[in-house]
């Protein structure tokens, strides 16, 4: 029987709440043999496993941030700013006014929809 994305990803969560290694890639290996996996699903679901573990450390910084008086807005900025280390300044600009046009658009868009 082949198995959705969706029913193995809550498969895998559930295997993994109940894991006490909490070691995604053992969990993985094994599930994949149970699941039967190809390889190609086997590489969404790792991709999905990243997404998700970056989005909760991205979540948890955050809230330290806010904890720490911070606003939203400086934190993601500061942070969008270590991501662009390597660019010159010049790049900086053009990275940040395209991301600030894109949240901007996406405001009034929403705005619009209300």
């Amino acid at each position: 029987m082949e198995q959705t994305f969706e029913d193995i990803l809550s498969s895998l969560l559930d295997s993994y709440e109940k894991s006490e290694s909490k070691d995604i890639d053992a969990l993985l290996r094994d599930k994949s043999e149970e699941l039967g996996l190809t390889e190609e699903s086997l590489a969404l679901v790792k991709d999905a496993s990243e997404y998700f573990d970056k989005f909760a450390e991205k979540t948890n910084q955050l809230a330290e941030a806010q904890d720490d008086g911070i606003s939203r807005k400086r934190w993601l900025t500061s942070d969008i700013e270590k991501s662009l280390g390597d660019y010159s300044d010049e790049e900086k600009a053009e990275i940040m006014q395209a991301i600030s046009e894109q949240v901007d658009m996406e405001i009034n868009q929403q705005a619009g929809e209300e």
